[in-house]
């Protein structure tokens, strides 16, 4: 029942986490899955959690991806999306059919090898951009981590930022991909019956006020903000998060 969901104190760090996890979409355009499904799934079922950000994402996204559509790169997002929907399809069938451990195993490990990609990269503009070609692979496993754990975003960004040089452009490109990629897991969810309970509905209700707020203070701060504050901050955020959840896991 989704009074066993909000247990206060679980539910009091549910909404510290999305509210963090959200100011972080705000400032950059995408990353609030990835931060905040590591920890959330500490406290929740993993197939509520994905489900539940499904909702949350939809209404953030929205507001985000819809003002942002006027910058994006719209012909990058046209060659990535069908090797996406794929991967999509590919992790919808896992995430019904796969038990949890295992996939909870891999979701630490890829938020953690992010956290650390986040932490050690540099702000060196990229060079000539890579072969479209490589949005075969980008597209499947961003597609199957965007339907395993709503966390696709951090493949997405890896791929467009080496395509895509204007950061006004790439994050509202992000911005925009996300927009577009949550009415596809929202679709897939709706005819696996996985975002048809009412612990999930419930949940994304009660966090949803949370989301909002930080979309509103990071949308406000992103251009003022640090780049390089906000990126030790984020990749921090994902490599306590990552090695939280895998020793929880382990041990």
């Amino acid at each position: 029942m989704i009074f066993d969901l909000i247990e206060p104190l679980s539910f009091a760090l549910a909404v510290l986490i999305v509210l963090c996890a959200f100011f972080i979409f705000g400032v950059s355009g995408f990353g609030s899955s990835i931060v905040a499904v590591p920890l959330l799934v500490q406290m929740y079922p993993l197939k509520v959690v994905v489900p539940m950000m499904v909702i949350i994402d939809i209404c953030a996204s929205l507001y985000v991806g819809r003002k942002s559509s006027g910058d994006a790169n719209v012909q990058e997002l046209k060659w990535l999306f069908p090797f996406s929907l794929i991967g999509m399809v590919f992790g919808v069938f896992l995430l019904v059919r796969a038990p949890s451990e295992p996939l909870l195993l891999i979701l630490g490990l890829f938020a953690a090898i992010n956290g650390i990609r986040v932490l050690i990269q540099r702000n060196v503009e990229s060079q000539d951009p890579i072969s479209k070609w490589w949005a075969v692979p980008f597209g499947f496993f961003g597609g199957a981590f965007t339907a395993l754990f709503a966390t696709g975003g951090p493949v997405y960004v890896s791929y467009l930022g080496l395509r895509i040089n204007n950061p006004k452009v790439l994050r509202a490109t992000m911005a925009f991909a996300i927009f577009m990629l949550t009415f596809l897991r929202l679709s897939l969810m709706l005819v696996t019956g996985l975002i048809l309970s009412w612990e999930v509905i419930g949940l994304a209700t009660c966090l949803i006020p949370a989301a909002f707020l930080g979309i509103w203070s990071g949308s406000h701060v992103h251009t003022k903000l640090n780049n390089t504050s906000m990126r030790i901050a984020y990749g921090s955020i994902l490599v306590f998060a990552g090695a939280t959840l895998l020793l929880r896991q382990l041990v």
